[in-house]
């Protein structure tokens, strides 16, 4: 049951800004009943995240956090009737990602880094560890930037823009431009590492017996 509250929970996160837009513009639901539907649906999430963790232990605390935050907007946006509160959820979620990934450049090991160790545990220890290091400090540091610049658009499109002009950035280009970086930032760890392979193989007692072989050839 966890899980498919998490999974749910989840999906309906990340289509917030589609969703809000077609309650909002294609529905015309008022504000303060779409935000206390908001913090209604929060709150039920937030209470079986809660109850799960009593029952079987500890639970991841962004679910909880996440949902405390919708439950938050939606009454700020009642009491105040402005969509503000609804539509500040793309800039946290940018901010909060800036500071994960930025707080580790800063007290490494670096995020990139750790993901990278949990999917190869041979890294640790080997002659290519500094260079990896680098590379994903490297990757670290390029993920926030896109936070910085995705953030300060979010924040435009909630200060300056519609609330249509907002769902179509942040509910679809964002995820397309995050979407293209993931993929670029793909193809260029392929060519790293495949460079390191090479660097690590020639500086094996192997790779050095075949090199010095074809030297006295």
């Amino acid at each position: 049951m966890k899980k498919t509250f998490s999974i749910l929970f989840s999906v309906l996160a990340a289509l917030y800004p589609v969703l809000v837009f077609l309650a909002l513009v294609i529905l015309r639901i008022p504000i303060r009943l779409l935000s206390l539907c908001i913090a209604a649906v929060a709150f039920v999430f937030f209470l079986s995240f809660t109850n799960e963790k009593k029952r079987s232990g500890p639970i991841g605390w962004k679910s909880v956090a996440v949902s405390a935050f919708f439950i938050a907007a939606g009454l700020l946006c009642y009491f105040s009737n402005k969509t503000i509160f609804l539509k500040l959820y793309s800039v946290v979620v940018n901010i909060t990602l800036l500071i994960v990934f930025g707080s580790t450049l800063f007290f490494p090991p670096n995020i990139i880094f750790r993901f990278a160790t949990l999917q190869d545990k041979s890294i640790k220890g080997s002659a290519t560890e500094k260079k990896v290091r680098h590379y994903c400090r490297t990757v670290t540091v390029v993920w926030c930037t896109f936070f910085i610049l995705n953030g300060l658009a979010a924040g435009y499109t909630v200060f300056f823009c519609s609330d249509k002009i907002w769902s179509i950035y942040n509910g679809g280009i964002s995820y397309l431009l995050m979407g293209f970086l993931f993929a670029a930032e793909y193809l260029v760890r392929k060519r790293v590492q495949k460079k390191l392979a090479r660097e690590d193989h020639r500086d094996t007692p192997v790779g050095k017996g075949v090199e010095t072989g074809n030297k006295s050839e």
